[in-house]
């Protein structure tokens, strides 16, 4: 071993080494780093270059539910179906009553920590709207300055809180919202025990709880609705298993929202899942088949305007409900806008690898769907980022949607992405 050794090193000392200067060890490096970036380049743009293997696209998604509503209906007060007859306009909640409010909202809740009152809290500060949050169990705050209303809207966390209230301080706000024209939201909270046709303490109303509910609609003949829209069924399971509806025993009720109990179709013929069957009467939302689960107090009873949820908002059309009722308590002085601006972009039209890139038939489809949206948004155009350095870097097929693309130049909005970067850059 120790022979072979020798051997090995005196053979490695005669061998003739060149010593390799610095620049070309870098630029050898440099050429192998270049040719590495070209073909890893090369393997992403082609991933099924020299393989035979050609890469099939399914068909795109379709929903799996269509949206019947039409852009007409009745004004309130018809007899015909508010699916049907002139087209709807803009609802103003506004009144020509000389209003001494402010449009701020007073929030009672049973402490600052609860979670619907954080969710409550949540929904104004998005929306913008100025409120103060109190605990219902102290003093009530000052309702008035001088002879005008602070608040606009009262809103209750917890329907035992008001019903449960000092019995000055609830006939001193009662008397203030009917001096002041102010209403109510008052929501009914989930309990441990389950209560079955339980009487709302000084109320002909009763009320079921800890029940699972589907089928949500809302009542078209509701003056409530304003951004919220009726002649639908939200088909399904609504989320959670504890809501609490409502049983009116006077007229002063009138259902805003109703649903079904999970498991249960009824014998009622109105009953329509799909909302393919025409129009349901003013009576359906009120009768016995049908669960309400927000309801609107009129005042015919004692003189206050309430409207009681009953549930928080876990079901996302409680929280559009929620804002259609701030509007209609305050008289539109607490409001959202209904004005909204729609801009769908599609960043890099051109930039995809072949196999899913966009095809003739896809470009067909996008026009198709841009004029179907501008029936519902005046002068509506897709957004598309124009990047040329990859056009007809696809399958045959494909390049075919890259002309069909700019052929549709006049309908489609561009914008072409390295410019405006190139500018930006020389600006800057």
């Amino acid at each position: 071993m120790r022979l072979g050794g020798n051997l090995i090193s005196l053979w490695m000392r005669h061998l003739p080494v060149k010593k390799c200067h610095p620049t070309k060890l870098i630029s050898g490096l440099l050429c192998v780093c270049l040719c590495a970036m070209v073909y890893l380049g090369y393997k992403a743009s082609y991933p099924y270059a020299g393989t035979g293997v050609i890469q099939t696209r399914t068909e795109p998604p379709v929903p799996s539910i269509r949206c019947h509503v039409n852009k007409t209906y009745v004004p309130r007060g018809r007899a015909k179906s508010p699916r049907m007859g002139v087209p709807r306009s803009a609802v103003d909640h506004k009144t020509d009553d000389r209003l001494r409010i402010d449009n701020q909202i007073l929030v009672l809740v049973e402490t600052q920590y609860s979670q619907l009152g954080q969710d409550i809290v949540a929904v104004l500060e998005a929306n913008k709207m100025k409120f103060k949050m109190e605990a219902a169990s102290k003093t009530l705050p000052y309702l008035t300055y001088m002879d005008k209303g602070r608040y606009g809207v009262i809103i209750f966390e917890n329907l035992e809180a008001y019903v449960n209230m000092d019995m000055w301080n609830r006939q001193l706000l009662d008397k203030y919202c009917r001096e002041y024209k102010v209403g109510m939201i008052i929501f009914s909270k989930s309990r441990e025990d389950s209560l079955l046709s339980a009487k709302v303490q000084g109320f002909p109303l009763y009320i079921n709880s800890q029940l699972q509910l589907r089928d949500f609609e809302m009542n078209p003949y509701s003056q409530v609705l304003r951004v919220t829209r009726a002649g639908e069924v939200w088909s399904g399971t609504l989320p959670g298993d504890d809501w609490t509806v409502f049983i009116a025993n006077h007229s002063t009720y009138e259902s805003v929202a109703v649903a079904r109990l999970n498991g249960h179709q009824g014998n009622d013929p109105d009953h329509d899942p799909d909302g393919d069957h025409g129009p349901k009467s003013k009576d359906y939302y009120m009768n016995s088949a049908t669960q309400t689960t927000v309801i609107h107090d009129m005042g015919k009873f004692d003189g206050v305007k309430r409207i009681l949820f009953g549930n928080g908002f876990k079901f996302w059309l409680n929280r559009l409900l929620f804002l259609d009722s701030i509007s209609f308590l305050s008289h539109g002085k607490v409001s959202i806008p209904l004005e909204r601006y729609i801009l769908v972009d599609v960043d890099d039209i051109f930039v995809g690898k072949p196999g899913i890139r966009m095809k003739a038939h896809d470009v067909n489809a996008m026009v198709s769907a841009q004029r179907s949206w501008r029936q519902y948004v005046d002068n509506f155009h897709f957004n598309l980022g124009f990047s040329g350095r990859y056009f007809h870097h696809g399958h045959p097929d494909e390049d075919e949607g890259d002309t069909q693309l700019l052929g549709e130049s006049y309908s489609l909005l561009y914008q072409a992405r390295l410019i405006i970067l190139i500018y930006t850059k020389y600006l800057v």
